[in-house]
């Protein structure tokens, strides 16, 4: 699988995957993407065609919960399995007994994720009003089902 750890060096072609991804306002500065890349490296990943990063999910482990800091991918590859393969990297703490569930925030406009993440078996457990610096109200999810990680990253 095309998949390898964050790291430093791939930092410029996360960045890329970021403007590709989200509002100006949502965009992740480098140095933050660099700092969450090493606090988080252990459960961050990217994935990797033809030497360029297609996306990354950046997932940190706090107490018995994953969190999923950020995921995206580049619009190019959308809808080819990026986004699912890079998501089973944090299903796979919970199958393997690491975390008790796993959180994200998501705008609530963003459909193709939410279907993404409900496909997963992640539920929308809160609204969060006001959530994004425009405004624009996300929701919570969460996944507490060890089974999920059969069933969606072994299709």
């Amino acid at each position: 699988m095309p998949l390898e750890h964050c790291s430093p060096e791939r930092l410029d072609g996360i960045y890329e995957v970021e403007l590709d991804s989200f509002k100006k306002e949502d965009i992740y500065s480098i140095d933050l993407l660099k700092f969450l890349c090493s606090f988080c490296y252990e459960n961050s990943y990217i994935y990797i065609e033809n030497n360029k990063v297609l996306g990354y999910i950046i997932t940190c482990v706090e107490g018995s919960a994953a969190h999923i800091i950020s995921i995206a991918v580049r619009q190019e590859a959308r809808r080819r399995g990026v986004g699912s393969a890079l998501l089973c990297t944090a299903l796979r703490l919970l199958k393997n007994r690491k975390v008790e569930k796993i959180y994200l925030e998501v705008r609530m406009s963003n459909k193709n994720a939410i279907d993404l993440y409900k496909k997963a078996g992640f539920q929308i457990v809160e609204v969060l009003r006001n959530y994004y610096s425009d405004g624009e109200d996300g929701y919570r999810m969460e996944l507490t089902e060890r089974k999920s990680f059969d069933s969606f990253c072994h299709r």
